[in-house]
């Protein structure tokens, strides 16, 4: 029989996302599978994304504890999701916790690694969990503290400085607030709000965009509005990106790097089909050309979009010269500005990753660079916070594409909080949002 136990899923989804799966889709899909309350699906939300959060935290916690023991990975994982509730959940009384623990062990195991679990947890218990203040080395101290890989807090250092580093990596291990995009063809932002108000009554008009809707939390995409098109989920930086295009109704826009259509959608709201406006949609993967076009189905904008698989990189091979008054590159890129939202990434990704990008970035900005207009716009933005894919990206483009120049990124609000100018940087402190980037190119000869 499957196992409804919160505590008992979040092990094996936890075991899942050190083996390689994404924290938010096999969330979603468990939750799908399991018919939970929402208590248990709230608690069962709580730990998958605290411990990832927080893993080289409890690591530290656990060390004195278990020493040199060869662990499976799900008692590993099952120890971490104890001790994430002893010192993260005030609530969840201790007694609870170690029944709990324990008869999971149980039943996944044997009474020797049961008594092995129950052990551990008494003896931290009784001890208390290590002070990470003792660590000698900042670096280290500010690495095992916030649970980030020392690679990435020395880069942010280097790029932005300590103060703001400390504020980035503590919004990180927050949990992230729910947003939603109004669809503007469909209805308009105070009548969708007034309309989700009575099973949402925290919902709140966006700071940063006319069209977001943002909550604390909540199953935003069950209600009767989503399935009919009304809205679509998107996190409110992102909301930025169609905008900066300043899209016209009789656009031919080409969304380079599209799946699974976020920003197409969006696009595709400030053309019109009758004045021959249309998106032409690219992924490289033939099963995410599918999302697309059931999104742009759903929020019923099929019509002006068309989506195909094609490596981004081959566009000029396909396209002819001059084919799109405005271009759309959401670039490839390391993900480091969604730790919040998908916290295994900072411990996936490596140094060399960012290079490697880098590279695939500017090859793509080359191949998609011919097909723009005289006189179009070439947006290209990242969901990162470093250098080396953002404003880098872009200098070397420009480097060796004299017939572009750099613009001022245009918003439908203003954005106060904001960085690099003309380009856009927005970090996850500034709004409490995901990192995003976003610069605006102009082919002018």
């Amino acid at each position: 029989m499957k196992s409804n136990n919160p505590r008992d899923l979040a092990v094996t989804l936890l075991a899942r996302v050190e083996q390689g799966d994404y924290s938010n889709l096999a969330l979603d899909a468990m939750l799908k599978q399991h018919n939970l309350s929402g208590r248990d699906a709230a608690l069962l939300t709580n730990i998958v994304y605290g411990v990832i959060q927080h893993r080289m935290t409890l690591d530290f916690d656990l060390e004195p504890f278990i020493g040199d023991k060869k662990l499976n990975l799900w008692v590993k994982v099952l120890l971490r999701t104890a001790v994430y509730q002893m010192v993260y959940l005030d609530k969840v009384p201790n007694r609870a916790i170690f029944f709990e623990t324990t008869e999971i062990a149980k039943k996944r195991g044997h009474v020797g690694i049961a008594k092995l679990v129950t052990a551990v947890l008494r003896a931290i218990e009784r001890k208390g969990i290590p002070d990470p203040e003792t660590i000698a080395d900042p670096i280290e101290r500010l690495s095992i503290m916030s649970s980030t890989p020392t690679w990435i807090i020395e880069k942010l250092i280097d790029q932005l400085g300590e103060t703001k580093t400390r504020l980035i990596l503590d919004e990180i291990n927050q949990p992230a607030h729910a947003s939603l995009r109004v669809n503007t063809t469909q209805t308009i932002r105070d009548v969708l709000q007034h309309e989700l108000a009575a099973d949402f009554e925290d919902l709140a008009v966006s700071p940063l965009t006319p069209v977001g809707l943002i909550a604390p939390g909540g199953h935003l995409a069950g209600t009767p509005q989503f399935a009919t098109g009304e809205y679509t989920m998107q996190d409110e930086s992102s909301m930025l990106v169609a905008p900066s295009l300043d899209v016209q109704p009789s656009d031919q826009v080409l969304d380079a790097c599209a799946a699974p259509g976020g920003k197409t959608t969006h696009i595709a709201e400030f053309i019109d089909p009758a004045q021959g406006g249309h998106v032409t949609a690219l992924d490289l993967h033939p099963h995410k050309v599918k999302l697309i076009m059931q999104n742009a189905a759903r929020l019923k904008l099929a019509n002006r979009v068309s989506a195909q698989a094609m490596d981004a990189r081959q566009v000029a091979d396909t396209f002819a010269p001059d084919s799109f008054d405005k271009i759309l590159v959401d670039a490839p890129c390391s993900g480091l500005g969604l730790i919040r939202r998908k916290p295994e990434i900072k411990y996936q990704k490596q140094p060399e990753d960012l290079g490697n990008l880098h590279n695939i970035q500017v090859a793509i900005l080359d191949a998609v660079a011919p097909t723009l207009k005289i006189g179009g716009r070439l947006t290209y933005s990242t969901c990162t916070i470093v250098q080396e894919e953002n404003q880098d990206t872009v200098e070397a483009f420009l480097a060796t594409h004299p017939n572009f120049k750099q613009v001022t990124v245009n918003t439908l609000a203003p954005v106060t909080q904001a960085h690099n100018a003309p380009a856009l940087q927005i970090y996850p402190d500034d709004y409490g949002t995901d990192g995003f980037f976003i610069a605006c190119l102009e082919r002018i000869e």
